[in-house]
C-alpha cells in the first residue's frame, strides 16, 4: 500500500470509528469529542484528495479547530455529565491517533520532495491535535482532580465546570 492509499484508508477508518463510537456512548462530552474528531477525519480525507489533484493541501479556512469546537460546546454545558462507563473508547482512539502520527512521521522522513514532506508534516500536526484533545477530555472525565493539577499549558484550562 502506498503512502497516499494508507492515509486515505486510515482517515476513512478513523471517521467510521468515531461515528460508531459516538452513536454508542451516552456521555455528551464524549459524544461531542468523537463527532468532532470524525468531522476532522473527513476534512483530512478532503485534504488528501486536494493533495492528489493539485499537488498541495489546503489548510482549513473558517472551520473551527478541535479545541475551539470543544470550548464552544463546554460553554453550553451547565454541569459535568455523568462519568462515562465505557472509557476504553479513549484508549482505543489514542492508540489509533498515535499509530497515524507515527506512520505520517515515517512518510515525512521518507518524503521524496518538499511538497510531500510538507503534506505529511501537516497530517502529523493534525494527529497531534487529536491526541491532545483525547488526552484532555479523557483526563477531565476520568479524574477531574488530577486534570486540575496538570500544568496549565498542557490542558484546556477553560474546561472547568
Amino acid at each position: 500500500m502506498n503512502k497516499i492509499s494508507f492515509a486515505k484508508e486510515f482517515e476513512k477508518n478513523g471517521a467510521k470509528f468515531y461515528i460508531d463510537m459516538g452513536l454508542k456512548t451516552e456521555n455528551i462530552i464524549t459524544k461531542k469529542l468523537l463527532y468532532t474528531l470524525a468531522k476532522q477525519e473527513i476534512e483530512h480525507l478532503e485534504a488528501i484528495e486536494n493533495f492528489i489533484i493539485k499537488g498541495q493541501y489546503l489548510e482549513k479556512g473558517k472551520d473551527r479547530d478541535i479545541e475551539t469546537e470543544m470550548k464552544y460546546f463546554f460553554r453550553g454545558l451547565k454541569r459535568k455529565d455523568k462519568l462515562e462507563d465505557k472509557l476504553q473508547v479513549y484508549s482505543i482512539a489514542l492508540e489509533m491517533e498515535k499509530k497515524g502520527y507515527l506512520q505520517y512521521e515515517k512518510f515525512y522522513n521518507e518524503a521524496t520532495d518538499e511538497k510531500e514532506a510538507e503534506f505529511f508534516k501537516f497530517l502529523m500536526g493534525e494527529e497531534k491535535k487529536h491526541i491532545d484533545a483525547i488526552v484532555n477530555v479523557y483526563s477531565y472525565i476520568s479524574d477531574t482532580g488530577d486534570w486540575f493539577q496538570k500544568e496549565e499549558s498542557r490542558v484546556w484550562n477553560w474546561m472547568s465546570l
